[in-house]
């Protein structure tokens, strides 16, 4: 590869990705290399990309989402281990999840018509809110700051081979008083965007929520909500805006009702009247599997873990 072969006392592997302002390496600690506790020897590296080293903006955006993700601790949560730099290069030490993003595992679904079971819909979403009612109980600095990731979609959401399902890329998180973007810019992902998000209007945690209604209504209909393919952007944000998601009882899916009004309340426009907490909303999701007899572990992923 045309990469080198060593970076920061890591011998890289492959390269897994590259985002708005990163790469990712699969990566194994060399021998000499003094590693952080708990971490293993076969890790993530996330590294500022070399066009941005001399960005102060993008630079302090890295290094805030490092100081942000080393204090979460969190089965649902990728840990990040360290951040360091070597020579010109800023890393980030992240935990390797072996498995699939849900994206993936969505556009898979979507190809061969198959529909996710609703019971792993279920616990997956219930899975990403147990991390989100983790990061928005958190409270960082001096004034107890509040934390809101506002980029939770399929892509930043983990399924590992063993079953795990695990939230990361804190990249536009924003920490009340401490990691704050510029005034009305629009930072996310648009088709998981609440309706305040994309009018560029503060956002708290119910806007995280709201995206993980979107997730699960597009899990259960077997279908894309907003971002449909072929759609202009302009379109995209004007259905964003009105936030308006069929009834899942619509769709002919013999869903349970409870399941139907779940969702139906995660989506809505006026966040007034969505699920207020994570801790709400994974009751309701509780309920939900209670009532339709749906397990709320691992075993409902074992149909695509192929066990």
């Amino acid at each position: 590869m045309a990469e080198a072969l060593e970076m920061g006392g890591y011998a890289v592997i492959g390269r897994l990705g590259i985002g708005g302002m990163a790469e990712v390496y699969q990566a194994c600690a060399l021998p000499t290399t003094q590693r952080s506790p708990g971490e293993p020897e076969e890790v993530v590296l996330k590294r500022l990309h070399p066009s941005f080293r001399a960005d102060a903006n993008y630079v302090k955006a890295f290094v805030d989402e490092a100081k942000l993700t080393v204090r979460l601790r969190h089965p649902n949560i990728v840990r990040t281990f360290r951040l360091f730099k070597a020579g010109q290069d800023y890393l980030m030490v992240q935990e390797l999840v072996s498995g699939r993003t849900l994206a993936f595992m969505q556009g898979l679904l979507m190809k061969v018509g198959t529909a996710m079971p609703p019971d792993a819909s279920c616990y997956i979403a219930w899975c990403v809110l147990k991390a989100l009612d983790y990061i928005h109980r958190a409270k960082l600095g001096e004034n107890g700051a509040n934390i809101v990731h506002r980029d939770i979609n399929p892509t930043n959401i983990l399924l590992s081979v063993q079953g795990d399902v695990k939230l990361t890329d804190f990249g536009v998180a924003e920490v009340e008083g401490v990691m704050q973007g510029e005034a009305g810019a629009l930072r996310g992902t648009v088709p998981y965007m609440s309706p305040e998000q994309v009018l560029g209007h503060q956002v708290d945690a119910r806007s995280d929520l709201y995206a993980v209604g979107v997730i699960l209504w597009e899990l259960l209909a077997n279908r894309r909500l907003y971002g449909v393919e072929g759609t202009s952007d302009a379109e995209l944000m004007h259905r964003v805006r009105d936030a308006r998601a069929p009834l899942l009882s619509s769709l002919g899916l013999g869903l349970p009702e409870p399941a139907v009004q779940a969702v139906r309340k995660a989506v809505f426009a006026d966040k007034a009247r969505r699920f207020q907490t994570a801790a709400e909303f994974i009751k309701a999701l509780e309920v939900v599997a209670q009532r339709a007899g749906w397990p709320l572990s691992v075993e409902a992923l074992r149909p695509l873990l192929g066990g």
